[in-house]
């Protein structure tokens, strides 16, 4: 008696022809085979090689579809500074690894709960400070540490310089007396 024929979607034997339970490397070893070879697989590598190991720090591929590699950054800074960089990143992406399936980038920001950084600050959030008015001395030593943390020197130099801006006192208004100091 022959064994009947499987169809595509049915399981394997659990059990060898000798009747031994088939090994897990017997088992994982195809799925993990079609895994490697998967776009979304090709897709998360193609970036991870692409970006390099300080990029991929602060970054997580999180999905693929349709020719679109959807990227977590850890802030706004990192997702727009990426989003201006994406043509480049590609055009790395095909020298590492040709035929990838990547054609697109969609960054987002990787959503914290409130709390979880595990640091407590009096510093009110960016939106609630009001428009023109100079932030506290006491931001600007926070927003220092955050800046030195930045291993990205370009990054880092953008932050800095934004920092100074900010903390420069502003020109006045057209047709105003500049304010007594």
């Amino acid at each position: 008696m022959t064994e009947p024929r499987r169809g595509p979607r049915e399981d394997p034997p659990r059990t060898r022809r000798d009747g031994l339970p088939r090994r897990v490397g017997e088992v994982l070893g195809p799925a993990l085979d079609r895994l490697a070879t998967s776009d979304q697989a090709r897709a998360y590598s193609a970036w991870a090689r692409a970006v390099g190991d300080q990029v991929a720090a602060s970054t997580r591929a999180k999905g693929f579809g349709r020719g679109r590699l959807t990227v977590e950054c850890d802030s706004s800074v990192w997702a727009n500074e990426l989003t201006y960089l994406g043509p480049q990143i590609l055009r790395r992406m095909d020298e590492i690894l040709p035929g990838h399936p990547v054609k697109q980038f969609r960054f987002v920001v990787h959503a914290r709960p409130a709390g979880a950084t595990g640091q407590e600050s009096d510093t009110p959030p960016a939106s609630e400070e009001r428009r023109g008015e100079a932030p506290a001395p006491a931001a600007y030593g926070a927003a220092r540490a955050e800046a030195e943390a930045v291993h990205d020197e370009r990054l880092r130099a953008a932050i800095e310089a934004a920092l100074r801006r900010s903390s420069e006192e502003p020109p006045p208004a057209p047709g105003l007396p500049a304010p007594d100091g």
